[in-house]
């Protein structure tokens, strides 16, 4: 019998120990996990495609256009006979077949569009990056936040432990008569406020767990199995003195590079354009009866009515009302906005990483002061505690000892996991 209990008692304990190893995340994994899984990405990912497919290199815009055909035609009543050139009440059956084709000589708007079409792959591309870059920084707030609700759960469990032995003392000293009653209300009061934050802290893990997993678009996720595991390594990168690369910037400078593209482009419309054009054409006609009497037997009509056609053609703008100069000179005004565009964004980003990396150095400066203020409530909890089980001290005394050092632990802790997470971000926004 004892055998088998020890063979239940270690398979409870084993049992929840792997239940939790099997939902162990870093913030790394979460990262993989969220680009894997974000429907976002694979949006932008089917954009860039689009944007690849659509390019065309510069060469293929002058191949020729290449088009065939074939007509078959009918006039009833009233006609022209071919072979007279009278018109005649008769029905006659045509037959046309012809090919065509026309090249571009020399067409600038074409030798612009292909370059126009990169930019806008490359924007494409752009936006990716910043979408990836702004749904990483959300996770990494998320991830800190859930990271932070489970730590201080720890905490505040620790602490309530203290607390039950407390109030089983007092039950004790009450039942023998060395306490009063008042002081079991006073200590369980103390003890039910511990068990609502031990409530909380749970709940409030739950639901940033859970927020957390959502992000990650983790439909199967439970939040109440998950523990996130903590790798802090705050990088020498947090000192860096400026943002060198980040798409934010890049896009807007693409957008730019775009915009001149197009407004080289417009100068077409003060450029001639020359096409060569070529066609083959035959044809057939019959007199008949009625459509019913239709006939396919060409004869040598089809190689006695061939023809061929080939031409130039030069297209010259001569006016145009002031529209061309007008669309030049709304671009001209788009590229000038557009340059201060990418000074405004220069300027966010600059500002967005000396806040964080200001934030860093503040977070890092008040930690060891955080740190002492803890270790001196610990102490101070000590002795008060003592004092109170001997009745040198009242139960607000105590409350207000255990308040200190609940609330320096959670300052340390939220000023931990902030350097952290602060340092994550500027790593986020300083890739290269």
């Amino acid at each position: 019998m004892n055998n088998k209990f020890c063979l239940v008692l270690v398979l409870l304990l084993w049992l929840p120990v792997w239940g939790v190893a099997q939902q162990q995340l870093t913030l790394a994994e979460c990262m993989q996990i969220g680009i894997e899984n974000n429907l976002t990405f694979k949006i932008e990912q089917m954009r860039i495609a689009f944007a690849e497919k659509s390019k065309r290199s510069t060469a293929s815009r002058f191949l020729p256009r290449l088009a065939g055909g074939i007509n078959h035609n009918y006039d009833l009543g009233s006609a022209i006979d071919p072979a007279t050139n009278n018109r005649i009440t008769a029905n006659f059956q045509y037959d046309n077949f012809f090919v065509q084709s026309e090249v571009n000589l020399f067409n600038f708007s074409e030798l612009r569009e292909s370059k126009i079409q990169e930019k806008d792959y490359q924007l494409a591309l752009a936006n990716k990056e910043i979408v990836e870059q702004e749904y990483l920084l959300t996770l990494i707030t998320y991830y800190y936040e859930a990271l932070a609700s489970q730590e201080w759960k720890k905490v505040i469990q620790q602490q309530i432990i203290n607390s039950e032995e407390q109030v089983n003392r007092i039950k004790n000293e009450v039942l023998e008569g060395a306490k009063p009653v008042s002081d079991e209300y006073d200590i369980q009061v103390l003890y039910s406020n511990e068990k609502k934050l031990v409530e909380q802290a749970v709940q409030d893990e739950l639901n940033k767990k859970m927020i957390l997993l959502q992000w990650l678009n983790v439909s199967d996720g439970k939040a109440d199995e998950t523990l996130l595991l903590n790798n802090p390594e705050i990088s020498l990168i947090a000192l860096a003195d400026s943002i060198t690369n980040d798409p934010r910037i890049h896009k807007e400078e693409l957008a730019k590079l775009k915009l001149e593209e197009e407004y080289k482009q417009l100068l077409s419309a003060y450029l001639p354009n020359l096409r060569l054009s070529y066609s083959y054409n035959t044809f057939y006609s019959n007199a008949i009866d009625n459509i019913f009497r239709t006939s396919f037997q060409f004869g040598s009509q089809l190689k006695d009515n061939k023809n061929q056609f080939l031409g130039l053609g030069l297209s010259i703008p001569i006016y145009s009302r002031g529209d061309n100069l007008r669309n030049r000179t709304k671009k001209s005004i788009q590229i000038l906005e557009q340059e201060q565009l990418i000074k405004k964004t220069e300027i966010e980003v600059h500002n967005q990483f000396q806040n964080e990396r200001r934030k860093l150095v503040q977070f890092q400066s008040l930690e060891p002061i955080l740190a002492e203020s803890l270790a001196y409530s610990k102490r101070s909890l000590e002795t008060t505690e003592s004092k109170f089980e001997f009745g040198k001290v009242d139960i607000s005394a105590y409350r207000l000892a255990k308040n200190q050092v609940l609330s320096s632990s959670y300052e340390l802790l939220t000023n931990g996991f902030s350097k952290e997470m602060t340092a994550e971000v500027i790593k986020v926004l300083y890739s290269e």
